[in-house]
């Protein structure tokens, strides 16, 4: 289940780089918490992809799309250039008891 299932005003931070949303806890009660996109998400030659780092090291007009689902880019190629606007779903970003956390694998045991 995506983070965006237990989470509201969603935003980010620091230049595109930190996702900040107010997370559900197992509680019900909610808080604030922040996890750094640049750890989990790269640029492979103006492409973005999971498990890589340091996307924002080379990323322009980046925003969330979709009520917070998609983060958008422009992106620099190896060779300087830009591709087209590019996106990435955040689907690897979960709610964990009002911790955003990033689950490479798509089975999340909770």
């Amino acid at each position: 289940m995506s983070y965006r299932d237990s989470s509201r005003n969603a935003v980010l931070i620091n230049g595109g780089r930190t996702l900040q949303a107010e997370c559900r806890k197992n509680d019900g009660s909610w808080v604030t918490s922040q996890i750094d996109l640049n750890s989990c998400i790269g640029n492979l030659n103006g492409f973005l992809g999971w498990d890589m780092q340091n996307f924002a090291n080379t990323a322009t007009e980046v925003r969330l799309e979709e009520d917070g689902r998609k983060l958008t880019c422009m992106v620099v190629k190896a060779d300087g250039g830009h591709r087209e606007r590019q996106g990435i779903h955040l689907d690897k970003i979960y709610n964990f008891d009002g911790v955003l956390t990033y689950r490479k694998s798509s089975l999340v045991p909770f």
